[in-house]
């Protein structure tokens, strides 16, 4: 299956975990790639499981809107269009709310939030262009109640709301924009989640899935694969949850 042949798609968030998971997985139906990651060395990392010759890797901090305007700019040297933008990058913290420090706020605000919107902000114009399409990941956090995930959850909310309003805005365009919301995956965001001390193991139980069973992220990959393309076509503005009935 060659859903990506001769598209352009731009992944944040590739350096490991669901990012890197989705790179692969349209580099082999056969996207070129743009591929961004804060850590240039696990970027690398994935950029040398690509098989395109055309694709390339950024490293890239899309808190940094310098860093933003500086990667669309090359992109639109290099590549002249781009068909899809899938939006990973984003960090996670947990702590009980009353103790969440505001610079930890700010920082997973800035990254999650204010950094998918920089990534959607610029760019529109060439995904407008192209009738293209944005997946951004957000999280079940965004629709259910996780216990201290207070920025985090704020920061997923946001993004769900953001991209409905751009579905709604730029749907009669041609965009299609959506979410998917995932839970229970195996990453490195995830393998050590320093829980706060203390706390009511009775909560755990509403971040665990139905069957108890954490999944790969090419099962989400899978997922931003077939939202990225032409396969949705008629899929605007939802947040999908691939979540093992976590929320059910």
């Amino acid at each position: 299956m060659k859903r990506f042949k001769n598209k352009i798609a731009l992944v944040t968030g590739a350096g490991s975990g669901i990012g890197r998971s989705t790179a692969i997985r349209l580099d082999q139906e056969g996207a070129t790639l743009i591929i961004a990651d804060i850590n240039e060395g696990h970027l690398q990392e994935t950029k040398a499981m690509l098989s395109n010759d055309r694709s390339s890797a950024m490293t890239l901090d899309i808190s940094d809107l310098a860093q933003i305007k500086s990667c669309f700019k090359s992109i639109k040297e290099n590549y002249k269009k781009l068909d899809a933008l899938i939006n990973v990058a984003g960090i996670l913290r947990f702590d009980n709310s009353h103790e969440v420090k505001i610079d930890d706020w700010n920082k997973i605000l800035g990254v999650n939030l204010t950094g998918t919107f920089f990534m959607c902000n610029f760019g529109l114009p060439m995904l407008l262009e192209s009738k293209g399409y944005i997946v951004n990941v957000s999280s079940t956090a965004a629709l259910g109640s996780h216990a201290w995930t207070a920025a985090y959850s704020a920061s997923k909310g946001g993004i769900s709301a953001f991209s409905k309003t751009l579905a709604v805005e730029y749907g009669t365009k041609g965009l299609n924009v959506n979410c998917v919301c995932p839970a229970s995956i195996d990453t490195p965001m995830t393998a050590n989640p320093n829980l706060p001390a203390n706390i009511d193991t009775r909560l755990l139980k509403k971040i665990m899935p139905v069957d108890g069973v954490n999944r790969s992220p090419d099962d989400i990959a899978s997922t931003i694969a077939f939202l990225a393309s032409d396969d949705a076509i008629h899929i605007n503005g939802i947040d999908l949850r691939v979540d093992g009935g976590l929320l059910t």
